[in-house]
């Protein structure tokens, strides 16, 4: 059998068909990483789009209209990101528990569960690229907001079982057992009430000493170490 001069042999062609169709693959899969990417960009931009005007022109006075002139975007694709503008200012506010628990999983081994949890909220508060004013207006913000004022403890729910598993390696205990939730629980409602504490201090005051606080105040409860 005789085949053309830069023609593949027959036998070769399910190989070359296979490394077309693996660069299809690849070049698909690389195409939805981009526009998830785009979306990811998009999406965060429109909430802190929607979190300046809120902060400056107040929630209630703020409509969709206005956050999607600011971005250049219609009000249905702006609807498309965010069903509710609740649901803005809760993207805003989304509690930073991927950093958080990034941060933890770095703190040496021998560390006091408590101690490690509130070292590691200070790294991630020491790092973060807001404005710590801008965090504390907008704290400021949901407490005067009855509705609203339950976004930072779903954000912090909804990572609880994240956390939990974290903070079980540290407590000796599997992250399902009890007492491990209650001390995650526990632990996420602290750093609630420090974040909310802080907020009604005068401008310019530390986060990192109410953490220690918070943190010493648990330490002789459920986040003792123990099997």
């Amino acid at each position: 059998m005789t085949t053309r001069i830069g023609a593949a042999p027959a036998s070769s062609a399910p190989a070359v068909a296979a490394e077309v169709g693996d660069g299809g693959a690849e070049r698909t899969r690389a195409e939805r990483t981009r526009a998830e990417r785009r979306r990811a960009r998009i999406r965060a931009t429109i909430a802190d789009t929607a979190l300046r005007l809120f902060m400056s022109h107040g929630y209630d006075a703020t409509t969709v209209e206005d956050v999607a002139a600011a971005v250049d975007l219609s009000p249905r694709t702006v609807f498309r990101y965010f069903p509710f503008k609740e649901d803005m200012l809760r993207e805003a506010v989304h509690f930073e528990l991927t950093e958080l628990i990034a941060a933890l999983r770095e703190r040496p081994a021998h560390e006091h569960p408590a101690d490690a949890l509130g070292r590691a909220m200070v790294h991630m508060w020491s790092n973060q690229e807001k404005d710590p004013e801008e965090v504390r207006t907008l704290l400021r913000l949901i407490s005067e907001l009855p509705r609203m004022r339950g976004l930072l403890v779903e954000a912090s729910r909804n990572g609880q079982n994240v956390l939990a598993q974290a903070l079980a390696p540290r407590l000796g205990r599997p992250a399902t057992d009890l007492s491990t939730q209650v001390a995650t629980g526990c632990a996420l409602a602290a750093l609630n009430v420090v974040m909310e504490t802080w907020a009604t201090m005068p401008t310019g005051t530390d986060l990192a000493p109410l953490v220690t606080s918070a943190m010493a105040a648990l330490k002789t409860g459920p986040l003792s170490p123990g099997h």
